[in-house]
């Protein structure tokens, strides 16, 4: 008779043999799914994550760490995340980028870098860089707060003043929402560029929605500057110009050397959509994003592609013609299809750091991603849940009681009584302070203006200014930083923020309480789903000292 095994046993051997092996090293601490998590990155990990003499178990603390990114990566790949569009386009921006950057180190895309001062003059004047404007911002977080900022600027507030109260700037509310002279190379967008050089002063620019939120412009002066005060930015524009010219030029190379159709029809819709749009992104109906643009041995690129590919440029370009949008399109085509296929053919992502980076960038996508899918694309609080948080948080909607001054601040007691003195013989405090203040160059821009928020925040500077009646002139007062003279110019009170004005930062404030809830839970969840791909070895963990 063959010999029967007792059922215990048989489980037992079924469950020893599911165990996989710990790995020889004694450096591999833990392991998820077949990722070993090493000594050595844990070591890096807890210098990155803790500072010196964190309390606990440091080491134990930035092992869990790892563990929770291999979990969350393991899952993601579960759920074929690494042919999501938007991970895949990430990956495919970063993976261009570094192509671009190794073909120029290798010489495949040839730059000329060389511009003598006679070449960069004729730049400056070509494009006329001796014009700069002065450029006021505001900047609202949503829309109900530039709504607010629109109805104040139709008002008889002036620009500074609806700035120094409603922008969410705050590098630049203090001066009225001063940015300073900008000259067209502080623009990267065309469209913005126009609007700046075109405008009236003192016109109103925009609403222009940015990452941020939504700014208004405005301009405050114009001035003619010498080349020689713009000879290094002009020569650094230039280099970056040229270089864009040699990627444009070897895309354009790469597109010519291939058998690249086109379709005629497609292109004249694209361009009616965009010249209908204008500064706007085009609308499409339905099924005509399916379209072919461009197709290569009978692989389609349609305009959901060029649509995608064009959204992911930094700088939209400018397209008036149909041979502007072809050229467009080629070059596109190229960079997001030919390029990587090239540079696989000549060995680049062989290269250690190409390939380090772009899987280091495939991670990061992927954590973000699931994270995404999982937790912020499910929260859509209500009105009524806005409102109780916002309800419940009061006391972080509040504007405070603001002093506006115009100062002067410098080094002795005897410079301020010099300037009292001059200030009473009635010269112009505000051009004191351009000529004669310590204070930052954006502050004696602005004439010395500064908004005080807290009191308590300058110390002596700000009780004096806070007791003081508007129009009083208080000084010397010693500061930490010199001697300071100022004139009290307006008061502002303190009021409490109502709902309508703030509810896209309760919002904000709402899905980032509620993020962080949903993504510990969706640790633990993910934790226990997967436990058996997770391995800890205790007996090679350092006990805490």
């Amino acid at each position: 008779m063959p010999r029967l095994f007792p059922l215990c046993c048989i489980l037992l051997l079924a469950a020893c043999s599911n165990t996989p092996e710990p790995p020889t090293s004694p450096d591999v601490l833990a392991r998820v799914g077949d990722v070993n998590i090493t000594r050595n990155r844990v070591e890096r990990a807890a210098d990155r994550l803790f500072p010196k003499g964190a309390a606990g178990d440091i080491q134990r603390q930035a092992l869990e760490r790892l563990i929770d990114t291999e979990i969350l990566l393991f899952a993601a790949r579960k759920l074929d995340l690494e042919n999501d569009f938007h991970v895949k386009s990430k990956v495919a921006q970063q993976e261009q980028e570094l192509i671009l950057a190794e073909m120029y180190r290798r010489g495949v895309v040839a730059e000329d870098d060389n511009i003598d001062r006679e070449e960069a003059r004729a730049y400056f004047d070509r494009h006329r860089l001796s014009q700069q404007r002065r450029l006021s911002r505001i900047l609202a977080s949503g829309p109900a707060a530039i709504d607010q900022v629109l109805a104040r600027l139709r008002g008889t507030d002036g620009f500074a003043t609806v700035a120094s109260e409603l922008s969410d700037d705050g590098n630049t509310a203090q001066q009225g929402g001063d940015l300073g002279w900008k000259s067209r190379l502080d623009f990267k967008g065309h469209i913005l560029r126009r609007m700046i050089f075109s405008t009236e002063p003192g016109a109103i620019i925009g609403p222009v929605q940015e990452p941020d939120g939504f700014s208004v412009f405005t301009v405050t002066g114009e001035r003619e500057v010498p080349f020689e005060v713009m000879v290094s930015a002009v020569i650094e524009a230039m280099q970056e110009q040229r270089r864009a010219l040699a990627t444009f030029g070897f895309l354009e190379e790469l597109a010519a050397r291939a058998d690249i159709k086109e379709e005629s029809k497609t292109f004249n819709l694209l361009l009616g959509r965009l010249s209908e749009a204008g500064q706007e992104m085009p609308e499409f109906k339905k099924g005509e994003k399916q379209l072919v643009l461009l197709s290569l041995d009978e692989k389609p690129w349609t305009l959901n592609h060029f649509m995608a590919a064009m959204q992911s440029e930094r700088d939209r370009a400018e397209i008036r013609t149909i041979d502007d949008l072809r050229n467009y399109a080629r070059r596109l085509y190229a960079l997001k299809v030919l390029l990587p296929k090239h540079a696989r053919d000549i060995g680049i992502h062989e290269t250690e750091s190409v390939s380090k980076s772009i899987e280091n960038t495939r991670r990061q996508a992927l954590v973000e991603r699931i994270r995404q899918v999982e937790i912020l694309e499910r929260l859509d609080p209500s009105k009524e849940e806005l409102r109780t948080y916002y309800d419940a948080h009061k006391d972080i909607y509040v504007l405070e009681e603001r002093t506006s001054i115009l100062e002067i601040l410098v080094d002795t007691h005897q410079q301020a009584d010099t300037l009292l003195a001059a200030i009473e013989r009635g010269e112009d405090l505000d051009e004191l302070a351009r000529r004669y203040s310590r204070r930052s160059t954006r502050i004696r821009r602005a004439g010395g203006r500064l908004q005080l928020l807290r009191p308590d925040k300058y110390g002596n500077m700000g009780w004096e200014a806070s007791n003081a009646e508007i129009g009083q002139i208080v000084g010397p007062i010693k500061t930490g930083q010199g001697f300071t003279v100022f004139k009290v110019l307006k008061k502002i009170p303190g009021r409490q923020q109502n709902f309508d004005e703030v509810w896209g930062r309760v919002r904000a404030h709402l899905l980032q309480d509620q993020t962080q809830e949903r993504f510990d839970e969706l640790l633990s969840k993910l934790k226990s789903q997967y436990e058996d791909q997770i391995q800890i070895y205790e007996d090679r963990l350092q006990p805490n000292t």
